[in-house]
């Protein structure tokens, strides 16, 4: 999976249990940490915590790696 493809799971990921202000960053000209950064919020520490959580484990799953994601 190529970094385009993440940054794309992971928008989605956000998006399907309802995060707020999904911003993504293009720093691939910036840093040679990451290509890109993505930021969002929730409506609740309950909420923050499900969005990492199914983030997590639809980047697993995109992966192909078989096990836990936290």
């Amino acid at each position: 999976m190529n970094s385009e493809q993440l940054c794309t799971l992971v928008v989605d990921a956000l998006d399907d249990i309802k995060a707020k202000d999904i911003t993504t960053l293009d720093v691939r000209d910036m840093t040679t940490v990451t290509d890109y950064m993505i930021v969002a919020s929730g409506t609740s520490n309950r909420h923050v915590q499900a969005l990492a959580e199914n983030v997590a484990e639809k980047a697993l799953a995109g992966s192909g790696i078989v096990g836990s994601p936290l």
